[in-house]
């Protein structure tokens, strides 16, 4: 997982509602975390993905086609 990926993939689990499929993307992003978390956030800002730390539509369809690759597919 990128950085990228890993910022929209925490932002995306954000707006799951509560319940286990946002435990289970949570739990993916934990685990995908990067040393640089900082970088990664500004670096999906500066690509559109994320704004004002909440998720955009293109950062959204980055998450799920990581999920899809994962094969999760939510």
């Amino acid at each position: 997982m990128t950085g990228v990926e890993w910022a929209c993939l925490a932002a995306y689990a954000r707006t799951l509602p509560p319940g286990p499929v946002r435990s289970r993307v949570r739990a993916l992003a934990l685990r995908g975390r990067p040393t640089r978390q900082g970088v990664a956030l500004s670096t999906a800002a500066g690509l559109g993905y994320l704004y004002r730390g909440k998720l955009t539509p293109q950062g959204e369809a980055v998450a799920r086609a990581f999920l899809r690759r994962e094969g999760l597919g939510l």
